[in-house]
């Protein structure tokens, strides 16, 4: 393609849109420009370009380059390759499936708008992104983006908004009737809430409200006679009792639903104060530019006559019109099977036992908080902002493990003076069916894990990420709660929801026989932590939400082509192999065990046979995570067993949930060290380090492990280290905040004092053979990666940290 075909000049409101805002018999529209440029004349003074002018739609609403993506450029050299594919092939597909959508809604035909319905809601997405406003806006969700970064990142994220626009009520109003018409504006998505006017900090440029929000309201004029108006169900029933700042039932944004496509309320005809109102949102909420088929309707907020708050009402759709909205939605499909959902999307029935009601008003200090933390509500949120504290409405992470706990020792007879060797006899299928159940009745698939996770509220917190195995995880995070404080876990179980059958506990109970008993041993060791708050064990956030997992999976994959796992994470997956395929000998049949001996060795004595066998079957009674039931390996489908060698969270999922919850991560996993040495910031590709001279410190002081787990649950109830989990939580805070230089000096001295403190509160608790090293890894800038800032866009997952300023590798070895 020559330099003269490159279309360079990218129309962000297209030109047949502009078009439909002329006056009648007009070829031109009048635009105002609310902030012209300066021009700075030779002779000192200053003049402007023209506020208000005419123009043709072609010559207007573009901006040069604004789509056009950069390769191999050269200062100074002319052959700057430039691409425009963005342009040409994605928005000319857009805007003309947009153009025929949008023609389809000024209409009535009801095929129409059925034919059209999806590409409706894909323009108007890839409209709110598209537009200055909502380049920048996509901009400040990301640490850094470049042209060519931004513009993969818009196609990206372009279609978050369409599942809750379509599950909303849909009206189009109509203005014919009307003196005054509708303004087109240079960010035409337009969001309105009562409680948010242009002076709210919601509205700080270039956010809007969220349209998750329950009582956000999306406008968009069709042109200038119709304009589409989205409102969320609860608030169109309920305008005057809602909180309208709370999210809306199920605001997951990326998801599949059933809608109706032939529901649009079109029977109001607006009076000239309508329109008004209309336009003065639309204006408030543009960047620069507007545009009218009149020039005295550019400037409505002369005639308006109200509060922000009035416009409320002008923008509710009918009540009596409300009914073909919402309700419960079955599907029947030729084989038989069934699709059901209700009206705010969820798949299943509303799980109501998982929904708590408490009045803050009611609580005293003393009480235990709402949030479910299991502290004193003076203790834990009466301080916090709304917008810091997890969901107080449902139960929360620590209230469900502990139902979960109760539930499971219900199942294994743990609660009538059972114990493990019982356990570990008895687990069957029906058992192993009835645990998973519980954990999927526990977490159903419209849990909003992002709701129940805890924000980031000033408080030091970890997110373990390394393998998930009770022969090491429970070691490795109670030492971590001990020396760095609350510390998040990865639940090892398997959510029946999100599998397919064949994959599932539930339809195929023995495969997961040996699993699930390593699972429970799992659970069961940290549960003190769990209970006393010290572990915060949540499920994978993706066995939750579908879409998350796709897409996650999909990044995971993109990434991570060509890396392996080596050293000495290498040699602990061997081991733990290795003992596994001992634990599954003692498993088998006894003619089994006896008929591979003989295989090993042909020539081996009887006694050497009768001696493996007898060694057999001492760890099979000794060891915690062989089964004492016989079958395990056999069966219908041959008596495979399910194991699992988890690294979790992956690495997307990791610097999602630690971003999401303002923590820090710390690993015994030298792979994963190395991925997060690799999402450091880099200035010219290289990595510089705050605090360098507390890391080298820090490293070369050994201290005490703990190797008894009740041991340490002991040790936190007492508050021993407390001194140490007060240096990382001042370390963590001096370190996130950017730009300003750590105070190495006192660190340093904090720290030696905090070591002292350690092994005068070990006394005899230290293990006599093994030591603790930490190391820090915490780059100028931080650690991100833009895969990830997409999970969390996509995931309406907002005002987060962008990055996670500090990672600690636990390095244990001998002393």
């Amino acid at each position: 393609m020559s330099k003269t075909d490159i279309t360079r000049d990218n129309h962000y409101v297209p030109i047949w849109h502009q078009k439909g805002f002329r006056a009648r018999g007009k070829k031109k529209l009048h635009y105002l420009n609310m902030t012209p440029d300066e021009i700075h004349l030779p002779d000192g003074r200053i003049k402007h370009h023209r506020a208000l002018f005419e123009s043709y739609p072609t010559q207007c609403f573009y901006q040069t380059d604004l789509y056009s993506t950069f390769f191999d450029v050269h200062m100074g050299d002319e052959s700057i390759h430039v691409n425009d594919e963005i342009e040409r092939k994605l928005f000319g597909d857009i805007d003309t499936s947009g153009s025929n959508a949008v023609k389809a809604f000024l209409g009535s035909d009801l095929s129409e708008w059925h034919k059209h319905f999806q590409n409706l809601f894909i323009y108007l997405d890839a409209q709110k992104f598209r537009t200055p406003k909502g380049l920048e806006w996509i901009k400040t969700r990301y640490p850094t983006l470049d042209q060519n970064a931004l513009m993969r990142e818009m196609q990206g994220v372009r279609t978050i908004n369409c599942t809750l626009w379509t599950e909303g009520v849909r009206e189009i109003v109509s203005a014919r009737e009307a003196g005054v018409k509708f303004l087109l504006t240079d960010h035409p998505v337009t969001i309105y809430n009562y409680v948010c006017p242009p002076n709210h900090e919601f509205c700080g440029y270039p956010n809007d409200p969220s349209i998750a929000l329950k009582a956000s309201q999306t406008l968009f004029p069709l042109d200038q006679d119709q304009c589409l108006i989205l409102t969320n169900l609860e608030y169109a029933k309920e305008p005057n009792t809602i909180d309208p700042l709370e999210k809306r039932t199920h605001a997951r944004q990326v998801r599949q639903s059933l809608v109706r496509t032939d529901k649009f309320i079109k029977t109001r005809t607006l009076r000239d104060a309508d329109v008004i109102a209309i336009n003065h949102v639309l204006k408030s909420r543009a960047k620069r530019f507007i545009a009218a088929g009149n020039k005295d309707w550019l400037w409505p907020e002369k005639s308006f006559q109200g509060t922000w708050k009035d416009i409320q009402a002008t923008l509710l759709p009918p009540k009596d019109e409300l009914w073909s909205f919402g309700g419960e939605t079955f599907v029947g499909y030729k084989d038989g099977s069934v699709d059901y959902q209700d009206a705010y999307g969820r798949k299943t029935k509303a799980a109501e036992f998982l929904n708590k009601d408490i009045k803050e008003a009611e609580l005293g200090v003393n009480d235990l908080c709402g949030c479910g933390s299991g502290k004193k509500y003076k203790k834990c949120c009466k301080e916090k902002p709304k917008s810091k504290r997890t969901s107080w409405k449902t139960l929360s992470i620590r209230e469900r493990n502990l139902g979960f706990f109760r539930g499971v020792n219900a199942i294994l007879g743990l609660d009538s003076g059972k114990d493990w060797n019982d356990v570990r006899r008895e687990l069957d299928e029906e058992k192993v069916r009835r645990i998973h159940e519980l954990y999927g009745y526990t977490w159903p698939l419209d849990t909003d894990l992002f709701d129940l996770l805890p924000k980031p509220d000033g408080v030091a917190r970890a997110l373990y990420a390394g393998i998930l195995d009770p022969r090491t995880t429970p070691f490795i995070v109670s030492n971590a709660c001990m020396y760095l404080g609350e510390v998040l876990v990865q639940n090892p179980f398997i959510n029946p929801n999100q599998v397919n059958k064949e994959f599932s506990p539930v339809e195929n109970p023995h495969s997961f026989l040996v699993q699930t008993l390593k699972n429970l041993l799992f659970f069961f060791q940290l549960f003190p932590l769990i209970e006393s708050g010290h572990v915060n064990l949540f499920p994978d956030p993706s066995s939750v939400d579908p879409f998350l997992q796709r897409h996650a999976m999909e990044l995971a994959e993109e990434r991570s082509s060509g890396l392996h796992v080596s050293g000495r994470d290498r040699g602990m997956l061997e081991r733990l192999q290795e003992e596994n395929f001992q634990h599954t000998l003692c498993m088998l049949p006894k003619e089994e065990q006896e008929r591979m001996a003989r295989r090993a060795d042909l020539n081996a004595p009887e006694e050497f046979v009768q001696y493996y066998l007898k060694q057999l079957e001492r760890l099979r009674e000794e060891n915690p995570l062989v089964l004492l039931r016989d079958g395990v390996f056999s069966g219908d489908d041959g008596g495979g067993q399910f194991t699992s060698f988890q690294m979790a969270p992956n690495f997307e999922l990791m610097l999602m949930i630690a971003q999401a919850t303002g923590a820090f991560v710390v690993t015994d996993s030298h792979y994963r060290w190395r991925e997060l040495g690799a999402a450091c910031h880099r200035d010219a590709g290289i990595v510089n380090l705050r605090a360098p001279r507390v890391a080298e410190h820090v490293s070369a002081k050994a201290l005490p492990l703990c190797e008894d787990l009740m041991s340490a649950d002991f040790m936190l109830a007492e508050g021993k280290l407390q001194g140490h989990r007060k240096w990382i939580e001042t370390l963590n805070e001096k370190l996130s905040v950017a730009g300003i230089p750590v105070p190495e000096d006192t660190l340093i001295e904090a720290h030696d004092r905090a070591v002292r403190n350690v092994k005068t509160q070990f006394g005899d608790y230290a293990s006599g053979d093994t030591a603790i090293c930490f190391q820090f890894m915490a780059p100028e800038g931080g650690m991100y990666h833009n895969n990830v800032r997409r999970l969390m866009v996509r995931s309406g997952i907002d005002d987060r940290p962008d990055r996670i300023p500090l990672a600690v590798l636990m390095d244990i070895a001998a002393s």
